[in-house]
């Protein structure tokens, strides 16, 4: 009788295998040898048999031993008999051809197997290794979900963030500026995501292997909650101890924009001020449409087939002088600038000598230990069976929120404590004589500039009987349009931050 030598190794578990693929066909074939064997084929393969039907070698093996007709038939050689199968299906598979004798022994370092053993034994030693799958699928799933409940990422950093070979998340000093430039181009409306990724390339972030970041890849970056602090795995959300590289409120301000992209659809004619005005009676967008060949009216679509707005019109020239007048809003006297500015240089000389600053970093820390304490607690608790999955879950949720909320605050606090450069001041100092002159910049823009500097500073308008009657800024320029006249150094303050580029 010939034997078939068999050695696998499984491909997903390279650094724990007993023996590797070399070493077990020499020990078989001195096993071979010592007991007088004769080996006529040796079949080798790195695949793992957790699941049937995955080993090519394997099947040609099977192939070979159900067409076999010799009377001799043929024996298997293998290191052990879970490395023939550890899956019920290929183990049935095995056992019936050894019950039909085209298996007439299986030969093992220490065990032989043959037609007429009682078959409970390879039973049982074929579901034991089944079982060893299962419970090593188990651990490992629970080893990934405890990192994830301890803060940690189990998983490749995403870009701007690099793993530190110790199971922790850095940020990557390089990369993680662009993520926030990024998510500030996107927010602008002014790019779309494959124009942000050509920029993005151009002004400097490449992949490790030098290419540039495609535009799946920066959609995949827009959407991902890691940046602000929460990781997501499996549909559930855990709070990250790693370092946010963006607030919660730009991520959120990225996801409204992805919303109002999805529902603007690309104009045929360039109306430059589709997509940002719609009606105060139904919310719905205003569209357009050319009149006599030349005159552009602006008209609620009327999408809930309710509103009567659509019956008016407003005209783009009409338009174009009520959004002018916008900037009017948003206007300080040269005179309070100058008086803000100094003030805002006195508080700088101040602003070491604020207590109420660490009172109120010190409460937000100790706030955040506790609640830090109570998620381990809870972990503990579920480790124990002392709380059920729903219950640990709805706790697990609210602790997160807690956190993420607790971190934003703490983070805010320390941003608005950070001394301010002189050379800042001036530049939102810069910004707010700015102002003066937008009105004109704007009237004497071309159209689709016109629409650039729109976008810029306004979310939408809202119009009805053909005026505009409602203006929704964005930051910062809500702030300016509260009440310029009356502006006060708080409001330069809370600037000192980032300024925007028109």
């Amino acid at each position: 009788m010939k034997y078939i030598l068999y050695a696998r190794k499984s491909s997903e578990d390279k650094s724990k295998q007993i023996l590797s693929l070399e070493s077990q066909v020499n020990e078989m074939k001195k096993l071979a040898h010592s007991l007088g064997l004769e080996i006529a084929k040796i079949y080798t393969e790195s695949k793992s048999a957790k699941l049937p039907n995955n080993r090519p070698v394997f099947l040609e093996m099977l192939k070979l031993l159900e067409n076999n007709n010799e009377a001799e038939g043929y024996g298997i050689l293998c290191w052990k008999i879970d490395r023939l199968s550890r899956n019920p299906i290929d183990s049935g598979k095995i056992q019936w051809l050894l019950q039909q004798s085209k298996i007439k022994v299986i030969q093992t370092s220490d065990k032989q197997y043959l037609p007429s053993d009682n078959v409970l034994l390879l039973n049982i030693e074929g579901s034991m290794a089944n079982q060893y799958i299962l419970d090593l699928s188990k651990n490992v799933k629970r080893g990934l979900r405890t990192k994830l409940e301890k803060g940690g990422w189990p998983c490749i950093a995403p870009i701007g963030y690099l793993n530190d070979g110790k199971g922790g998340i850095l940020v990557d000093k390089e990369r993680a500026p662009y993520v926030k430039q990024i998510f500030t181009m996107y927010i602008g409306g002014n790019y779309t995501i494959k124009e942000i990724a050509n920029k993005i390339y151009l002004s400097g972030l490449k992949s490790r292997g030098g290419n540039k970041y495609h535009k799946s890849q920066i959609y995949t970056l827009l959407n991902n909650k890691f940046y602000y602090g929460v990781m997501t795995s499996h549909g559930e959300e855990y709070q990250g101890s790693h370092k946010p590289i963006i607030t919660k409120r730009l991520f959120e301000e990225a996801q409204e924009m992805a919303h109002k992209k999805q529902h603007v659809k690309k104009n045929r004619l360039d109306f430059i001020f589709r997509g940002l005005m719609v009606c105060a009676r139904c919310g719905c967008l205003y569209t357009a449409s050319k009149k006599r060949g030349k005159h552009i009216y602006y008209y609620c679509t009327n999408g809930r087939n309710k509103c009567e707005e659509h019956k008016s019109y407003l005209k783009e020239d009409e338009a174009i002088k009520m959004l002018a007048d916008v900037f009017e809003r948003l206007t300080f006297p040269e005179e309070m600038i100058n008086l803000m500015y100094e003030a805002s240089l006195d508080k700088l000389k101040q602003e070491s000598e604020n207590q109420e600053y660490l009172r109120t970093k010190n409460e937000l820390s100790k706030r955040l230990k506790i609640r830090e304490d109570r998620q381990a607690e809870l972990f503990n608790l579920l480790l124990d069976k002392a709380i059920n999955k729903d219950d640990f879950e709805a706790k697990r949720k609210t602790i997160a929120d807690e956190l993420n909320l607790l971190n934003e605050e703490l983070k805010s606090l320390e941003n608005k404590n950070q001394p301010l450069a002189k050379i800042t001041l001036e530049q939102v100092k810069n910004l707010f004589l700015a102002q003066q002159a937008m009105k004109n910049k704007f009237l004497e823009a071309k159209p689709n500039r016109q629409r650039e500097i729109i976008k810029n500073i306004l979310w939408n308008a809202e119009v009805k009987d053909g005026k505009i009657t409602n203006i929704k800024f964005k930051e910062p320029y809500s702030l300016f349009a509260k009440d310029p006249q009356n502006g006060s150094l708080d409001l330069m303050w809370s600037l000192k931050n980032g300024f925007p580029t028109l």
